[in-house]
């Protein structure tokens, strides 16, 4: 699971053996006199990925670096010259968590194309959930939950959202990007 705390407190949990995502809102409720100190808790419906969304959310200004599938995939769906026929659009808060959470809401994917993210602590886990939500994730080749770690450590490319959206990214292919090499 994962938790979110901004604009709103939100804690997602996902069980094995088929259960679908919960969401547990805390929300402030003074007035209601629910809770201790005013807190209310409640537990929002089992979280739904929806099978597609609009919305794509990785780092734009990297379109240049990207591999020529990914550049082709995000240059079709933004034209509107993706499967579904529609316009999708860029929401990226540079925090996999937020648009991680916004994704499972309302569709689409997120991810990142370089082998940044932790199989293991980050990938797996959020791939968890989706799968409890109806959603999948990807490394851009293969479901995230069928690779077997060869490190504690291992980094790969992730996306994650609606399964419609990630299959159809995943049929670019050539959507992952080298680890590249920095100098300090």
């Amino acid at each position: 699971g994962y938790a979110t705390y901004s604009s709103a407190t939100s804690f997602v949990v996902a069980v094995a053996g088929g259960g679908a995502a919960v969401e547990l809102d805390l929300a402030r409720s003074h007035s209601r006199g629910s809770g201790a100190g005013g807190d209310e808790f409640r537990v929002a419906s089992s979280l739904t990925c929806p099978p597609r969304g609009q919305i794509y959310s990785l780092n734009d200004a990297r379109f240049d670096d990207w591999p020529l599938g990914l550049q082709r995939y995000i240059s079709d769906v933004r034209s509107g010259a993706g499967q579904t026929g529609k316009h999708y659009s860029a929401r990226y808060v540079c925090s996999l968590v937020a648009d991680f959470h916004r994704t499972m809401h309302y569709g689409g994917w997120c991810g990142n194309p370089r082998p940044h993210l932790r199989l293991v602590y980050e990938a797996n886990p959020l791939s968890f959930v989706a799968a409890a939500c109806g959603g999948a994730g990807s490394d851009g080749a293969r479901a995230i939950l069928s690779k077997r770690p060869e490190a504690l450590h291992e980094r790969t490319c992730f996306f994650v959202g609606s399964t419609e959206d990630v299959t159809e990214l995943q049929s670019y292919g050539d959507v992952q990007q080298g680890a590249a090499e920095y100098t300090v």
